[in-house]
Protein backbone atom coordinates (compact mmCIF):
# COMPACT_ATOMS: atom_id res chain seq x y z
CA UNK A 1 0.00 0.00 0.00
CA UNK A 2 1.15 3.20 -0.56
CA UNK A 3 2.20 6.16 1.80
CA UNK A 4 -1.03 8.55 0.14
CA UNK A 5 -3.27 5.47 0.79
CA UNK A 6 -1.99 5.40 4.60
CA UNK A 7 -2.47 8.81 5.59
CA UNK A 8 -4.57 9.58 8.77
CA UNK A 9 -5.90 12.99 10.14
CA UNK A 10 -3.67 14.88 12.80
CA UNK A 11 -6.06 15.14 16.05
CA UNK A 12 -6.52 18.75 16.68
CA UNK A 13 -4.75 20.04 19.37
CA UNK A 14 -6.87 22.48 22.09
CA UNK A 15 -4.05 24.58 22.33
CA UNK A 16 -3.18 25.58 19.26
CA UNK A 17 -5.44 28.54 18.38
CA UNK A 18 -5.22 31.61 16.49
CA UNK A 19 -5.44 34.65 17.99
CA UNK A 20 -9.01 34.83 17.81
CA UNK A 21 -9.48 31.95 19.65
CA UNK A 22 -10.41 29.58 17.28
CA UNK A 23 -9.06 26.29 17.06
CA UNK A 24 -7.39 25.45 13.57
CA UNK A 25 -9.17 22.42 12.08
CA UNK A 26 -7.11 19.29 11.70
CA UNK A 27 -7.31 19.11 8.00
CA UNK A 28 -3.35 18.79 7.86
CA UNK A 29 -2.27 15.41 6.97
CA UNK A 30 0.29 12.86 7.39
CA UNK A 31 1.62 10.24 5.30
CA UNK A 32 3.16 7.30 6.53
CA UNK A 33 6.89 8.49 6.53
CA UNK A 34 5.33 11.34 8.94
CA UNK A 35 5.48 14.56 6.21
CA UNK A 36 2.52 16.73 6.90
CA UNK A 37 0.81 17.60 3.62
CA UNK A 38 -2.43 19.82 2.49
CA UNK A 39 -5.39 18.43 0.24
CA UNK A 40 -4.87 19.94 -3.18
CA UNK A 41 -8.55 21.03 -3.59
CA UNK A 42 -8.22 23.22 -0.84
CA UNK A 43 -5.63 25.18 -2.80
CA UNK A 44 -8.47 25.77 -5.42
CA UNK A 45 -10.55 26.52 -3.21
CA UNK A 46 -8.74 29.14 -1.21
CA UNK A 47 -7.87 30.68 -4.67
CA UNK A 48 -11.78 31.00 -5.60
CA UNK A 49 -12.45 32.33 -1.98
CA UNK A 50 -9.99 35.51 -2.53
CA UNK A 51 -10.67 35.85 -6.06
CA UNK A 52 -14.58 35.95 -5.22
CA UNK A 53 -13.86 38.39 -2.12
CA UNK A 54 -11.73 40.80 -4.53
CA UNK A 55 -14.90 40.71 -6.90
CA UNK A 56 -17.40 41.76 -4.25
CA UNK A 57 -14.97 44.52 -2.96
CA UNK A 58 -14.67 46.04 -6.27
CA UNK A 59 -18.32 46.03 -6.82
CA UNK A 60 -18.82 47.64 -3.76
CA UNK A 61 -16.11 50.16 -4.46
CA UNK A 62 -17.88 50.84 -7.70
CA UNK A 63 -21.39 51.10 -6.16
CA UNK A 64 -21.14 54.70 -5.35
CA UNK A 65 -18.45 56.35 -7.19
CA UNK A 66 -16.73 59.51 -6.82
CA UNK A 67 -19.08 62.02 -9.32
CA UNK A 68 -15.97 64.40 -9.96
CA UNK A 69 -13.40 61.29 -10.78
CA UNK A 70 -16.47 59.75 -13.09
CA UNK A 71 -16.72 62.60 -14.78
CA UNK A 72 -13.57 62.71 -15.65
CA UNK A 73 -13.43 58.97 -16.70
CA UNK A 74 -16.44 59.68 -18.67
CA UNK A 75 -14.94 62.89 -20.84
CA UNK A 76 -11.82 60.79 -21.39
CA UNK A 77 -13.56 57.82 -22.89
CA UNK A 78 -15.97 60.21 -24.99
CA UNK A 79 -13.51 61.92 -26.27
CA UNK A 80 -11.80 59.49 -27.90
CA UNK A 81 -15.03 57.77 -29.78
CA UNK A 82 -16.23 61.44 -30.95
CA UNK A 83 -15.17 64.15 -32.70
CA UNK A 84 -15.32 66.89 -29.79
CA UNK A 85 -12.42 67.20 -27.90
CA UNK A 86 -13.68 68.53 -24.50
CA UNK A 87 -16.91 69.58 -22.49
CA UNK A 88 -19.70 72.23 -23.92
CA UNK A 89 -18.64 75.53 -22.13
CA UNK A 90 -15.12 74.10 -21.18
CA UNK A 91 -12.98 74.29 -23.95
CA UNK A 92 -9.88 76.09 -22.44
CA UNK A 93 -9.05 79.24 -21.12
CA UNK A 94 -10.79 82.09 -23.30
CA UNK A 95 -7.56 83.30 -24.66
CA UNK A 96 -7.32 79.84 -25.76
CA UNK A 97 -10.59 79.44 -27.33
CA UNK A 98 -10.10 79.35 -31.41
CA UNK A 99 -13.15 78.08 -33.97
CA UNK A 100 -10.18 77.00 -36.02
CA UNK A 101 -9.78 74.06 -32.98
CA UNK A 102 -13.50 73.11 -33.04
CA UNK A 103 -15.07 69.88 -35.03
CA UNK A 104 -18.73 69.92 -33.91
CA UNK A 105 -21.30 67.21 -35.43
CA UNK A 106 -23.86 69.43 -34.24
CA UNK A 107 -24.82 72.95 -34.00
CA UNK A 108 -22.69 74.71 -31.31
CA UNK A 109 -24.10 76.45 -28.01
CA UNK A 110 -25.26 80.00 -28.75
CA UNK A 111 -23.39 81.42 -26.01
CA UNK A 112 -19.83 79.79 -27.08
CA UNK A 113 -20.19 80.18 -30.47
CA UNK A 114 -20.75 84.30 -29.67
CA UNK A 115 -17.20 84.03 -27.45
CA UNK A 116 -15.62 82.29 -30.50
CA UNK A 117 -17.04 84.53 -33.20
CA UNK A 118 -15.81 87.29 -30.64
CA UNK A 119 -12.19 86.11 -30.12
CA UNK A 120 -11.94 85.82 -33.73
CA UNK A 121 -12.75 89.08 -34.55
CA UNK A 122 -10.27 90.79 -31.93
CA UNK A 123 -7.40 88.68 -33.57
CA UNK A 124 -8.26 89.89 -36.83
CA UNK A 125 -8.56 93.42 -35.37
CA UNK A 126 -12.29 93.49 -36.93
CA UNK A 127 -13.68 96.76 -35.90
CA UNK A 128 -17.34 98.41 -35.38
CA UNK A 129 -18.73 94.56 -36.15
CA UNK A 130 -21.60 94.22 -33.80
CA UNK A 131 -22.64 90.59 -32.41
CA UNK A 132 -25.83 90.13 -29.39
CA UNK A 133 -28.07 87.31 -28.66
CA UNK A 134 -31.81 87.87 -29.16
CA UNK A 135 -33.47 84.61 -27.91
CA UNK A 136 -32.49 81.06 -29.70
CA UNK A 137 -30.54 83.33 -32.41
CA UNK A 138 -26.74 84.78 -32.69
CA UNK A 139 -26.66 88.34 -34.90
CA UNK A 140 -23.78 89.18 -35.99
CA UNK A 141 -24.57 92.71 -37.25
CA UNK A 142 -22.23 94.25 -40.29
CA UNK A 143 -22.65 97.58 -40.91
CA UNK A 144 -23.03 98.44 -44.56
CA UNK A 145 -20.75 101.27 -45.04
CA UNK A 146 -17.99 98.45 -44.31
CA UNK A 147 -19.01 96.56 -47.13
CA UNK A 148 -20.73 98.15 -49.71
CA UNK A 149 -20.60 102.00 -51.45
CA UNK A 150 -23.64 103.93 -51.47
CA UNK A 151 -26.43 102.52 -53.72
CA UNK A 152 -24.83 99.45 -54.19
CA UNK A 153 -24.54 95.55 -53.69
CA UNK A 154 -21.31 95.40 -55.14
CA UNK A 155 -18.51 94.63 -51.77
CA UNK A 156 -15.85 96.43 -51.27
CA UNK A 157 -12.34 94.83 -50.49
CA UNK A 158 -12.74 95.88 -46.17
CA UNK A 159 -16.22 94.46 -46.89
CA UNK A 160 -14.30 90.66 -48.19
CA UNK A 161 -11.79 90.84 -45.89
CA UNK A 162 -14.14 90.47 -42.90
CA UNK A 163 -16.53 88.65 -44.87
CA UNK A 164 -13.97 86.11 -45.77
CA UNK A 165 -13.08 86.01 -41.90
CA UNK A 166 -16.68 85.23 -40.87
CA UNK A 167 -17.40 82.93 -44.07
CA UNK A 168 -14.41 80.54 -44.01
CA UNK A 169 -14.96 79.98 -40.01
CA UNK A 170 -19.26 79.94 -39.75
CA UNK A 171 -18.18 76.58 -42.67
CA UNK A 172 -16.33 74.57 -39.68
CA UNK A 173 -20.40 74.98 -37.13
CA UNK A 174 -23.32 73.62 -38.26
CA UNK A 175 -25.82 76.30 -37.24
CA UNK A 176 -28.33 77.30 -39.32
CA UNK A 177 -27.51 80.90 -41.24
CA UNK A 178 -29.85 83.30 -42.51
CA UNK A 179 -28.49 86.60 -44.35
CA UNK A 180 -31.40 89.63 -43.63
CA UNK A 181 -30.24 92.95 -45.40
CA UNK A 182 -31.99 96.04 -43.99
CA UNK A 183 -32.22 99.43 -45.46
CA UNK A 184 -33.21 102.93 -43.81
CA UNK A 185 -36.74 104.81 -45.02
CA UNK A 186 -35.28 107.17 -47.50
CA UNK A 187 -36.37 106.58 -50.69
CA UNK A 188 -34.44 106.04 -53.41
CA UNK A 189 -34.08 108.99 -55.69
CA UNK A 190 -35.54 107.42 -59.46
CA UNK A 191 -32.61 107.03 -62.01
CA UNK A 192 -30.24 106.86 -59.16
CA UNK A 193 -28.25 103.63 -58.76
CA UNK A 194 -28.91 100.54 -60.08
CA UNK A 195 -31.84 99.29 -57.85
CA UNK A 196 -35.29 101.38 -57.56
CA UNK A 197 -36.74 100.14 -53.97
CA UNK A 198 -34.73 99.62 -51.18
CA UNK A 199 -36.32 96.49 -50.79
CA UNK A 200 -34.35 95.31 -54.04
CA UNK A 201 -31.24 96.97 -52.39
CA UNK A 202 -31.31 95.11 -49.20
CA UNK A 203 -32.52 91.59 -50.94
CA UNK A 204 -29.20 92.18 -53.25
CA UNK A 205 -26.98 92.94 -50.62
CA UNK A 206 -27.77 90.23 -48.94
CA UNK A 207 -27.33 87.91 -51.92
CA UNK A 208 -23.99 89.63 -52.38
CA UNK A 209 -22.78 88.51 -48.63
CA UNK A 210 -24.07 84.88 -49.26
CA UNK A 211 -22.31 84.35 -52.52
CA UNK A 212 -19.02 85.29 -50.46
CA UNK A 213 -19.61 82.71 -47.93
CA UNK A 214 -20.01 80.39 -50.82
CA UNK A 215 -16.39 81.28 -52.18
CA UNK A 216 -14.78 80.55 -49.21
CA UNK A 217 -16.02 76.76 -48.79
CA UNK A 218 -19.48 77.93 -47.44
CA UNK A 219 -21.40 74.73 -48.76
CA UNK A 220 -24.58 74.19 -45.93
CA UNK A 221 -27.92 75.90 -47.37
CA UNK A 222 -28.16 79.81 -46.16
CA UNK A 223 -31.64 81.52 -46.73
CA UNK A 224 -31.56 85.52 -48.16
CA UNK A 225 -33.79 87.93 -47.45
CA UNK A 226 -34.29 91.24 -47.66
CA UNK A 227 -36.56 93.42 -45.53
CA UNK A 228 -35.49 96.99 -46.44
CA UNK A 229 -36.46 99.70 -43.55
CA UNK A 230 -39.38 97.32 -41.66
CA UNK A 231 -37.22 97.32 -39.18
CA UNK A 232 -36.45 100.42 -38.63
CA UNK A 233 -38.90 101.68 -36.14
CA UNK A 234 -37.80 98.99 -33.38
CA UNK A 235 -34.78 100.90 -33.18
CA UNK A 236 -34.93 103.66 -29.99
CA UNK A 237 -36.86 107.11 -30.75
CA UNK A 238 -34.11 108.90 -28.71
CA UNK A 239 -31.42 108.29 -30.95
CA UNK A 240 -30.78 111.03 -33.57
CA UNK A 241 -32.11 110.37 -36.98
CA UNK A 242 -29.07 110.18 -38.38
CA UNK A 243 -27.67 107.41 -35.61
CA UNK A 244 -30.87 105.75 -36.63
CA UNK A 245 -30.31 105.34 -39.90
CA UNK A 246 -26.66 104.73 -39.90
CA UNK A 247 -27.87 101.49 -37.56
CA UNK A 248 -30.70 100.63 -40.04
CA UNK A 249 -28.12 100.31 -42.86
CA UNK A 250 -27.27 96.91 -42.02
CA UNK A 251 -26.58 93.11 -43.04
CA UNK A 252 -27.64 90.62 -40.25
CA UNK A 253 -25.56 87.51 -40.03
CA UNK A 254 -28.15 85.20 -38.50
CA UNK A 255 -27.01 82.24 -36.74
CA UNK A 256 -29.39 80.11 -35.44
CA UNK A 257 -29.45 77.44 -32.31
CA UNK A 258 -30.52 74.74 -34.82
CA UNK A 259 -28.58 72.41 -37.37
CA UNK A 260 -30.46 72.90 -40.48
CA UNK A 261 -29.80 70.52 -43.65
CA UNK A 262 -26.09 70.16 -45.16
CA UNK A 263 -27.40 71.19 -48.67
CA UNK A 264 -25.78 73.62 -51.61
CA UNK A 265 -26.82 77.24 -51.64
CA UNK A 266 -30.24 77.17 -53.30
CA UNK A 267 -31.20 80.65 -52.61
CA UNK A 268 -28.07 81.28 -55.33
CA UNK A 269 -28.56 78.95 -58.02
Amino acid sequence: MSDVDEKEFIPVDPSQSNNEGDIIPSIIRKNKSGEQSVPLWLITFTDVMALMLTFFVLLYSMAVPQEEKWDEISAALSSKFKNTESKMYNAGSQDAVSIDKIKPSTALDLNYLKVLITNLLKDKNIKDVLIFQNGNRLIISVPSDLLFESGRANINLRGKRVLFTLGGALSRVKNRVEIVGHADPTPITSGKGLYSTNWELSLARSASVAAIFKEVGYDRHITIRGVSSARYDELSEDMPEEVRNDLSRRVDIVLMGDAGFRTKLHALQ
